[in-house]
């Protein structure tokens, strides 16, 4: 069995689906598949681990391909609370941890819509909240517009 820690976690150990080569710098391993072999480990952990260790967080918004400042910015923390989580300082929230979660599964299992939305809403919180909104009625109903 082959130990894989690439990707930052220290409990994952290969059966098979690799495969091992001298070269002259020395043993070399080639994984077959290994953005699968990611989104299998990021299943398994959202869907399985009752909570998340630090490494794990790390692992799942490296999958995301976010930055800790926009994984702050989409669970309404600050990035600080983001790198403590990252590196065992302090452990992450039920409702982040969950939302997180569901953020991971939505990424290999759904359509985009639901980061689209978050992403959405996390960019109308770093605007101006200060805009007048002007409000007009038609025949349809209330419509609004910033101004």
């Amino acid at each position: 069995m082959f130990h894989y820690t690439s990707c930052g976690l220290r409990n994952i150990w290969l059966r098979n689906g690799y495969v091992e080569r001298s070269t002259s710098y020395g043993k070399a391993v080639a994984i077959h598949d290994v953005e699968g072999l990611h989104k299998a480990i990021g299943l398994f952990l959202v869907k399985e681990k009752p909570r998340l260790s630090s490494a794990e967080v790390r692992f799942l918004r490296k999958e995301l391909d976010m930055p800790q400042v926009h994984l702050a910015q989409v669970l309404g923390v600050g990035e600080t609370t983001v790198r403590a989580w990252e590196a065992s300082r302090a452990v992450i929230t039920r409702p982040a941890e969950r939302f997180l979660r569901a953020l991971y599964l939505e990424h290999v299992e759904g359509d985009g819509t639901i980061r689209a939305l978050v992403e959405r809403l996390s960019q109308i919180n770093r605007d101006d909240h200060h805009k007048r909104i002007e409000m007009s009625e038609t025949d349809s109903g209330w419509l609004s517009r910033a101004a």
